[in-house]
């Protein structure tokens, strides 16, 4: 057996095969483990098996998003001591461990010491990024963030990749006051992109900003349709109502508050209730895994989340190597394998119910909020209908806005009347004049 044998570079160089041959199997996970064993062991082993351990380790721990467990493996070989044609692999796993640690400050310097030729340097920039976001540097997040998208450009396989790297610079563009931009960022995603429920929500702010409440309350009128109405979008019917005080449309805000209350009145109560039942991390996973237990709404936003989703894949990928190792019989490697892939999957679960947990935690803080605003909203209705009877002896007669529209030959122009096309959704354009008073 490899772990019974004394002699480091016996061992090192039994834990290398062994990899090779369960990543020929197909068993990828466990490969990944007799990898990891291998750089566990420290310095003194051969620096050929060393190089080739810390490639393929790095490789399938980054498709299985464990690549950090490797970094803190090899933390263990001083940058001096890791072979050169590796040194990248090291930079790069060694960074995401500092990462998930919390130690922000400290993996810029692993980050930035992977080389432009190295696969993880898409990945290595947007890491950087995210940290300069973090140190709130945005001229030099920004810098990262287009470096990203630059580099995945037109690469299928980046695309999630492209995704993050655009969503992140928007929200620098923001965060850094540069409105216009961020504005333009937004502005590039597409109906299938991941993150757009969430676009739609955070693009409304900026062009809030400059007044184009055509395109805002557009994007606003899609989160509140049916489809996106158990999703966590509360924020944006105190968007909506925000901008549309702004216009003097109290009716409309009183009507958009009144939906708000009522779809997400019993969501809080839900959350409330869950808060105080589903006390670990543990019960957090099986209610979500099993749609028993957490409310649809809160289910619906996870589901949303990339993280959540790609740990998800993981625990399938280990149930479906447990199924091909229970093959194997009952020899003691097929033992010790599955007792490994048993305790890696429950790890996962509970680290996947702690997120959710955090999640579950903050949306819950946010909705008690959003409530708060919206019936500060509800007061400002009042105030507001109170200014314009003083100013004009009455509330303002109805308008109805006449807009001309030219369709090309072939088409028809269908007026709205309320209703939601699902093959619309996010391109709905909200034309009002206000009603406020000069």
């Amino acid at each position: 057996m490899v772990a019974s044998n004394n002699d480091p570079e016996t061992k090192a160089r039994a834990y290398y095969f062994q990899g090779l041959a369960l990543f020929e199997m197909g068993l990828y996970y466990s490969s990944f483990v007799a990898f990891s064993n291998l750089l566990s062991m420290g310095e003194g082993v051969g620096k050929e098996v060393v190089e080739k351990a810390i490639k393929n380790a790095v490789s399938i721990g980054d498709r299985l998003y464990m690549v950090g467990r490797v970094g803190k493996a090899l933390e263990k070989f001083p940058a001096s001591n890791v072979p050169a044609p590796v040194l990248a692999h090291y930079h790069y796993a060694v960074g995401v461990a500092k990462l998930e640690a919390g130690m922000h400050e400290q993996s810029v310097e692993n980050f930035k010491a992977v080389n432009p030729e190295s696969p993880f340097f898409p990945k290595s920039l947007l890491y950087l990024g995210i940290a300069s976001s973090k140190a709130k540097n945005y001229p030099e997040a920004g810098y990262y963030f287009d470096k990203v998208m630059e580099l995945t450009r037109g690469r299928k396989d980046q695309y999630q990749l492209q995704e993050l790297g655009r969503l992140n610079f928007a929200r620098t563009a923001y965060s850094a006051g540069d409105i216009e931009r961020a504005i333009e960022l937004y502005s590039q995603f597409l109906a299938n992109s991941p993150h757009w429920t969430t676009v739609l929500l955070e693009a409304s702010w900026p062009l809030m900003r400059v007044s184009d409440t055509t395109v805002s309350l557009g994007n606003l009128h899609t989160l509140l349709s049916p489809f996106y109405r158990e999703d966590l979008v509360g924020e944006a019917y105190v968007l909506r109502s925000t901008i549309l005080f702004s216009l003097c449309k109290y009716e409309e805000m009183r009507q958009t508050l009144a939906l708000f209350f009522q779809v997400y009145d019993p969501v809080l109560r839900d959350m409330q209730k869950e808060e105080a039942t589903l006390g670990s991390p543990d019960s957090f996973f099986r209610a979500f895994s099993t749609d028993k237990g957490v409310n649809r709404a809160f289910q619906s936003f996870a589901k949303r989340d990339p993280g959540i989703a790609a740990q998800l894949k993981v625990i399938e990928t280990l149930r479906q190597e447990k199924d091909n190792v229970a093959a194997l019989g009952r020899v003691e490697i097929g033992r010790k394998m599955m007792q490994t892939l048993e305790q890696t999957e429950r790890s996962l679960q509970i680290e996947i119910g702690a997120i959710l947990q955090k999640m579950h935690r903050r949306k819950l803080a946010e909705l008690k909020e959003q409530r708060e605003q919206a019936n500060y909203l509800k007061v400002e209705i009042v105030t507001g209908e109170k200014e314009l009877i003083e100013a004009q002896r009455g509330l303002p007669a109805k308008r109805i806005v006449d807009v001309e529209t030219t369709v090309a030959p072939g088409y028809n122009y269908w007026p709205f009347n309320g209703e939601f096309w699902e093959d619309e959704l996010g391109t709905f354009v909200y034309t009002s004049e206000s009603s406020c008073v000069n």
